[in-house]
């Protein structure tokens, strides 16, 4: 899968901001998790954010950060994407959406709702 996905807490990622995660309870997860490690940093307007990397079962490396609300994961990789970030979307109690709304659940890949 090469295109982004998105955790949020929203039903649809692009309202994420009425429904955030917020950066500070992101970098404090990102800071403490063992599986994430500090890439580099990003510009968003006047705001400079730290992204993460993470190593997919495959080998794959793919980029993580936080934008308006949601965290954004970026980059390819092969496999089942709940398998590789549904603990991440569970941990927030959030919901793992890819760009067309689709989700992605223990259960499989799931329509959008819209």
């Amino acid at each position: 899968m090469g295109y982004e996905l998105h955790v949020t807490r929203a039903a649809e990622y692009f309202e994420s901001e009425e429904h955030p995660i917020a950066l500070e309870e992101w970098l404090a997860y990102a800071e403490r998790s063992p599986t994430l490690t500090q890439g580099g940093w990003i510009w968003w307007d006047e705001d400079r954010h730290p992204f993460y990397v993470f190593t997919c079962g495959g080998g794959s490396v793919v980029s993580l950060t936080w934008f308006e609300g949601a965290i954004e994961i970026k980059g390819h990789f092969d496999g089942d994407a709940y398998r590789e970030f549904g603990g991440l979307a569970e941990d927030f109690q959030a919901n793992l959406q890819g760009d067309d709304g689709e989700r992605c659940t223990p259960n499989g890949v799931l329509p959008p709702i819209h």
